[in-house]
């Protein structure tokens, strides 16, 4: 090689290092404009409320908590986003590392309210959700809000308790959940709606007298799973059940904390067209808009004659973008309506049984791609 062939080789070299650096730096310019864009999200979503009626201390103990969290997600963010890198490869595109970034803040404020510090903290906090007109309360639409709310319902030697209890909940981001408790096989919402139809029918008795503000929307038939106060008392119901059988205040807890833990469709705003008149045995759009793949399964149940009668979901194995060191909890139920509507369809009558016994129930696997 002359000296001339050897400049254009040591120039074109340096040109390919400086341009290897300069997208390396746009990457991590980008990588920063991210994270600081999620932390703000979250240091929004978990903002303190300065209204008067809170308690000023319990307020800045609250607010002390926050500042904790959103310097610890500075250094959390930045990590995931580089795992998630390293995962993907090269080629990853900044919308799609976008969204495994946002799935996983929305996995990791799921996991927060459903998993339990301790049995301290749950004997004081079901002491607070079972006080008298806690439903009746202002709304607060916000997480540091609500739990303000609960936590100034209690006597005050129950708050260092119940503020401690959240300080753990919160260090526990970005790590595996190991004790988080599964979900119940039945909802608090369908056990509380079982319940009300033997009370209406006339069959029973309660075993826990209902709230006031339930009893009223409960045999009016008004009762709306919107957030509301009703749905709130019947809520708080469900608890109260729950422990008039004996159950410790974790056990208790676990159906209420799945039936208010915020779910990925919570976060979900209305798809611009969406049609109300849609099939709803399709892929649903809200899976869509987070990426949602995988396979449900239901167990159906037939009639006398081998017919498809009902089906509920009995399991689930869900890919979420993002989603890979626990349960992606608050998308688990995001693909459950549409699984129970196409169920019918998959199903095959079977012959019933030649002595006459009920038809055996049936397992259907329905597979969802992204759409």
């Amino acid at each position: 090689m002359n000296n001339r062939s050897r400049a254009v080789a040591v120039l074109l070299a340096g040109l390919a290092i400086a341009a290897s650096c300069l997208a390396e730096g746009a990457t991590a310019a980008a990588d920063r404009q991210m994270a600081d864009g999620s932390v703000a999200w979250m240091a929004r979503v978990l903002q303190v409320p300065t209204t008067p009626d809170i308690d000023p201390p319990l307020r800045d103990a609250m607010a002390g908590l926050v500042r904790e969290h959103v310097e610890r997600l500075r250094t959390l963010v930045p990590a995931w986003i580089a795992e998630e890198r390293a995962r993907q490869g090269v080629g990853l595109k900044p919308g799609t590392l976008d969204r495994a970034i946002h799935n996983r803040v929305v996995n990791e404020l799921a996991l927060w309210r459903l998993e339990s510090p301790g049995a301290d903290y749950d004997a004081a906090l079901a002491r607070a959700l079972l006080r008298p007109g806690i439903c009746d309360r202002p709304p607060r639409d916000n997480y540091m809000g609500t739990l303000m709310t609960w936590f100034q319902a209690v006597p005050a030697a129950d708050r260092p308790v119940l503020l401690a209890g959240e300080r753990t909940l919160l260090a526990h981001w970005g790590t595996h959940r190991d004790a988080l408790a599964p979900p119940p096989e039945r909802s608090l919402s369908e056990e509380a709606a079982d319940e009300i139809a033997r009370l209406r029918s006339g069959r029973t008795v309660p075993d826990v007298a209902m709230p006031p503000l339930l009893a009223d929307a409960a045999f009016k038939g008004q009762l709306a799973h919107d957030g509301s106060d009703v749905e709130c008392a019947l809520q708080q119901w469900g608890l109260a059940r729950a422990l008039h059988r004996g159950d410790p205040p974790t056990a208790a807890l676990v159906s209420w904390r799945y039936a208010t833990m915020k779910t990925a469709e919570d976060w979900s705003q209305r798809l611009p067209g969406a049609d109300k008149n849609a099939d709803p045995a399709a892929y649903p759009p809200v899976a869509s808009m987070w990426e949602v793949t995988g396979w449900v399964e239901v167990r159906v149940t037939l009639d006398a004659g081998g017919r498809f009668a009902s089906a509920r979901v009995t399991g689930r194995q869900l890919v979420v973008p993002g989603v890979t060191d626990n349960p992606p909890v608050a998308f688990e139920t995001l693909l459950d309506a549409a699984s129970i509507a196409g169920a019918p369809r998959q199903f095959k009558p079977v012959v019933p049984p030649a002595d006459g016994s009920a038809p055996k129930p049936v397992a259907l696997r329905l597979n969802w791609k992204l759409q």
